[in-house]
């Protein structure tokens, strides 16, 4: 993957690169940057050294250090992930307030009560350990401090193996760890955060897909496509995502969580 994107750079030495132009690659998530743009809305304005969990290349980190003015540390335990993260900054003209670490976000290598927020956007479904990890996200937030989420769930009465496969966070049932909302919601309350917020974006992310579908149709194809993150496999990935969702297997859902 690094390979191909600096060979895209490089075919293009005088342009001025913009975030918004990588978003084919580092927005991955459902709903794409403008699900970024309306989760970050929630984001109180005192927030301001934030902790992005799952990072991929960086877009999320990226969006709030540029639009609302934050310092970002992007997280990833894909080595590769980080060093294209550090290079799509490199190659904006004023790089963005953001430091990107290889890193497990089970063993977060953070001092305690460091941060004013965490996102995770896409980050748990294939995180088996989920009450370590949210033991840990409340360890390296400030009192009140807040877990900005936009993840993907199992709907309600559905098993994890009834998922159709490959997906973007598993390739086999055997490698994804999903649960519902309910049983997450538990775990995060018995860890110490109250749900401040949540909203099931189920219906809008299924709508992103079949307009992003439409519009791929008729608009110039970017350099910067998900088959570039994730392989040849990308296309089956969607393809299953879209036939999970419409079948009500799977859940979009974003919520707010704060520490207590």
């Amino acid at each position: 993957m690094l390979q191909q994107l600096n060979q895209i750079l490089n075919q293009h030495p005088l342009k001025t690169w913009r975030s918004e132009d990588f978003s084919g690659i580092d927005q991955l998530h459902l709903g794409g940057r403008p699900a970024t743009e309306e989760l970050a809305a929630w984001l109180p304005n005192t927030a301001k050294i934030g902790l992005d969990i799952g990072c991929g290349l960086g877009g999320t980190s990226r969006y709030l250090a540029q639009l609302h003015d934050c310092k970002m540390t992007g997280l990833d335990l894909n080595d590769a992930y980080i060093k294209a993260a550090v290079l799509l900054n490199q190659c904006l003209p004023k790089q963005p307030n953001c430091q990107f670490v290889v890193g497990n976000s089970l063993t977060l290598p953070f001092e305690d009560e460091r941060f004013d927020f965490v996102v995770s956007q896409h980050a748990t479904m294939n995180i088996t350990a989920k009450s370590e990890l949210l033991n840990g996200l409340h360890r390296v937030l400030k009192l009140g401090a807040c877990v900005l989420l936009h993840e993907v769930m199992l709907q309600d009465d559905i098993t994890a193996d009834q998922v159709t496969y490959p997906t973007p966070w598993a390739s086999t049932n055997t490698h994804s760890h999903l649960c519902t909302w309910k049983a997450f919601e538990t775990l995060a309350k018995a860890a110490g955060f109250s749900v401040m917020r949540f909203e099931d974006t189920t219906s809008a992310a299924l709508d992103w897909i079949h307009q992003a579908r439409t519009v791929g149709q008729n608009r110039p194809k970017s350099p910067f496509t998900a088959k570039l993150a994730l392989g040849h496999a990308a296309g089956v990935m969607s393809a299953n995502v879209l036939d999970n969702i419409t079948r009500q297997r799977l859940q979009i859902i974003s919520a707010m969580l704060v520490k207590l």
